[in-house]
């Protein structure tokens, strides 16, 4: 089983990327001058692939603490 708490963790982070992105679209009813693209291609824009990184990286995490995790017990079963 995976570590929860990493995967608690990406989930979050994954729900708040949904959210953040949901009410970015909102603004464009109102908020469509330069500075608005300005800002998304600065700041919003490269929060995808940073997003997607992380969210790779904490599922590895999990996968690697869930091994960890056995690894361990089979050992303790040993002695």
């Amino acid at each position: 089983m995976p570590n929860p708490r990493v995967v608690a963790g990406s989930t979050q982070l994954d729900q708040s990327l949904r959210a953040l992105r949901e009410r970015w679209l909102v603004t464009e009813t109102t908020w469509g001058d330069e500075v608005r693209t300005r800002f998304e291609e600065r700041f919003l824009a490269p929060l995808e692939p940073a997003a997607d990184s992380a969210l790779a990286g904490m599922h590895k995490m999990a996968e690697v603490l869930d091994q960890l995790r056995r690894d361990c017990s089979d050992r303790r079963e040993r002695f």
